[in-house]
């Protein structure tokens, strides 16, 4: 179900993306959005988002499975309240220092009044979303306590819409403009919390306005956000490194990232963290029950499953970059040219795809098992190694260069996060991975020979028009889909059968964490 809503949700993005592009295409416009929306971003994440989730359900988790119900819905109450007054005021702060933060992070900008206004005024919108996050992260929280993924995938698919709506009626020159994917985002926030807050009525928690902060479990669950809002914040962090410098690449490299970011994102979306969120509630229960033989296997399990489902989009993604953009994006305001330029970036971006996917399951393990200072250790390392990188790379390689920064940092962290975990579990079923691993890989490797030999044989059709060139890509993606999977069966990988188990399965996750057991 979650899977389901989220592909929804992601096909509703490609044509959030597919109006983006036909809109704006690499304007100056888009390319500013792009560059200071990563600042509000950065923030969520340091306040809301997946760090409160991380660091609350495991705590929530362990009240319920207590028979503490009472306190855990006053945990529930003391967080919110203390989101509400405290991110409340820095946002406001924020919003006022709008212009010092562009000084800050855009100095390129700076020189060009047209453009340092219109991010001021970008900011001062979206800022306020750092806000509906983070009450929204807590809303969350609960309901992956109670097992209940369907509401917090759906309601993506409404924040697409909104910004869908936005794009299709007030997107022209006369009305607008590039202000109308700006406001769009911020509706489309605001729709996204108002779907979420029916959602604890199923759940029957009893939320009531509450400044008991001293509350000491309010006091673990803040302390255990920090390390998690650091990691994810170095994450973003290094989002805002990369558009720093692509500043100074050109005056639409940060647009071309972004294109490249969002079909980068697209898999990630559907799969990694689909698998990582509906996971970790049970590798929370058994991390608090010392069951570690369990914890391992539904570690590996996760791993082994994205591995599975990531690296194909890894193969067609490197092998066939040019027909997907020019699929999804060369429309209206979107030129051949820049197909030409966003093309490469998405094969670079994807190297480490894979890895990055991986890491979101890492991520989560350790976050169960109430020990997320770990990845920050490996998080400050990221920072310091993915600044040097865009520094030496940028220069010869341009936008592709800080990209390919992000695949090997990529690499680094899972190879880090992997050596850690083994540090703190002993053996994380490597020998099932590796076997699995190199199994996928040939498979993968036979999707991307195919797909490629089927784009050079139908290249001429693909540049007859919109329908050839979707016929070329349906049969690019179909031709490689079942060699794929006809490679997997014939090697009997053990995940193609594992989707059907966790479906059959899932029927058993619409209880709270205290009346029936996961099943990983």
């Amino acid at each position: 179900m979650v899977a389901a809503a989220t592909g929804i949700s992601r096909v509703v993005g490609v044509a959030r993306e597919i109006l983006t592009a036909n809109a704006y295409g690499v304007s100056v416009g888009l390319n500013t959005y792009a560059s200071v929306s990563v600042i509000p971003n950065l923030i969520r994440q340091l306040v809301a988002d997946a760090a409160v989730s991380a660091a609350f359900v495991p705590v929530f988790t362990s009240l319920f499975a207590q028979g503490e119900r009472e306190r855990a819905y006053r945990l529930a109450s003391s967080l919110l309240s203390f989101m509400i007054v405290v991110v409340g005021a820095v946002t406001l702060v924020l919003v006022l220092g709008a212009p010092v933060l562009v000084h800050v992070f855009y100095p390129h900008f700076v020189h060009q009044p047209y453009v340092y206004h219109m991010a001021i005024k970008m900011l001062r919108i979206l800022l306020p979303t750092v806000l509906l996050f983070a009450v929204s992260g807590v809303v969350i929280g609960v309901l992956y306590s109670y097992e209940r993924f369907t509401m917090p995938a759906v309601v993506s698919i409404v924040w697409n819409l909104v910004i869908i709506a936005f794009i299709l009626l007030f997107s022209s020159a006369g009305s607008l403009g590039i202000y109308a994917l700006v406001w769009g985002t911020f509706f489309g926030t605001v729709a996204q919390l108002v779907l979420l807050i029916p959602s604890l009525r199923r759940v029957d928690l009893k939320w009531r306005v509450s400044f008991k902060w001293r509350d000491p479990l309010l006091r673990r669950v803040l302390l255990l956000m920090v390390p998690v809002t650091i990691t994810l914040g170095i994450l973003n962090f290094n989002a805002l490194v990369d558009f720093f410098f692509a500043q100074f690449v050109s005056n639409h490299a940060a647009a071309e990232i972004n294109y490249a970011f969002r079909l980068y994102q697209l898999p990630q979306g559907m799969f990694a963290i689909t698998i990582g969120t509906v996971l970790f509630p049970t590798l929370s229960r058994y991390a608090a029950e010392h069951d570690i033989d369990r914890f391992r296997e539904t570690l590996s399990l996760g791993v082994r499953q994205i591995f599975f489902v990531s690296l194909p989009f890894v193969a067609w993604f490197v092998a066939v970059p040019h027909s997907i953009v020019q699929l999804i994006y060369q429309h209206g305001a979107f030129a051949p040219a820049d197909t030409a330029a966003v093309a490469p970036i998405l094969a670079y971006f994807t190297l480490g795809m894979a890895f990055a996917n991986v890491n979101v399951m890492f991520n989560r393990g350790f976050q169960s098992m109430q020990r997320p200072w770990l990845p920050l250790y490996v998080g400050l390392i990221n920072l310091g190694l993915n600044a040097l990188l865009d520094w030496a790379l940028y220069g010869p390689l341009g936008a592709r260069g800080i990209v390919l920064s992000t695949s090997i940092v990529s690499l680094f962290n899972f190879v880090a996060l992997l050596a850690l975990m083994r540090r703190q579990i002993g053996q994380v079923d490597g020998r099932r991975i590796l076997a699995s691993l190199a199994k996928v890989l040939v498979c993968s490797a036979a999707l991307a020979a195919v797909s490629l030999a089927l784009w050079h044989g139908l290249h001429a059709l693909a540049d007859s028009g919109l329908a050839g060139l979707l016929a070329v890509d349906v049969a690019i993606f179909a031709g490689g889909g079942l060699v794929y999977l006809g490679l997997a069966w014939a090697l009997r990988v053990e995940e193609l059968s594992v989707v059907r188990l966790l479906v059959r399965r899932g029927r058993r996750v619409h209880t709270p964490p205290s009346e029936t057991e996961s099943v990983p």
